[in-house]
């Protein structure tokens, strides 16, 4: 796999087709330790070690094949649009899970706390409260992951003994430094 951390004005991570994973800065920026960081990318890896990208990209395709043959059009009119998508948050909801059990598991077995995931999770949940606020109900029917506390709540203490630490305070304080001095000067889709 390859990690790649790209200035985004977004708090986000995502894995790619071919084992690539991208963090924006801004998720280093708003991360309150390192194992915070750490959880968000065994979660990445979860996904690609289930090859999540390359699977949503086959039932994109197979999906809108499947509803051109049923109904004699292209795939591109509104109704095999939604089946689609419906299909596809279905589909995502349950590689999300598995890519949390998947975190869980790699850090546990690195010994890494999970507790950084777990409170990554709980500062998503208060963002997530505060645009449930501006976007209403809708913005729950249409969301691709679980629902925040479900995750939280599978989320245990580290199981097999003390925490390693993923770096020093002075490392994790000199990543946020590169990261808060590439936002100030690059543009939103430069790497770092």
């Amino acid at each position: 796999f390859a990690v790649r951390v790209y200035n985004l004005p977004m708090i986000n991570a995502f894995a790619l087709p071919g084992g690539r994973i991208v963090l924006s800065g801004k998720l280093i920026e708003v991360a309150k330790s390192p194992e915070e960081v750490a959880g968000v990318l065994a979660h990445e890896l979860g996904h690609v070690s289930h090859r999540d990208p390359e699977a949503a990209i086959v039932r994109i395709t197979g999906i809108q094949v499947l509803i051109s043959l049923a109904t004699g059009s292209d795939g591109g009119n509104v109704l095999s649009n939604l089946a689609g998508f419906a299909a596809l948050l279905r589909y995502t909801r349950s590689a999300e899970v598995a890519a949390d059990s998947y975190a869980i598991e790699l850090l546990n077995k690195a010994r890494i706390d999970p507790q950084g995931l777990k409170r990554f999770f709980e500062s998503i949940r208060r963002l997530e409260e505060a645009a449930r606020i501006r976007i209403g109900p809708l913005g729950g029917m249409l969301a691709t992951h679980p629902a925040t506390e479900e995750r939280i709540a599978r989320i245990k203490p580290l199981a097999n003994g003390p925490a390693l630490p993923v770096m020093s305070q002075e490392e994790w304080q000199a990543l946020k430094r590169i990261c808060r001095n590439q936002a100030n000067t690059s543009s939103p889709g430069s790497t770092r």
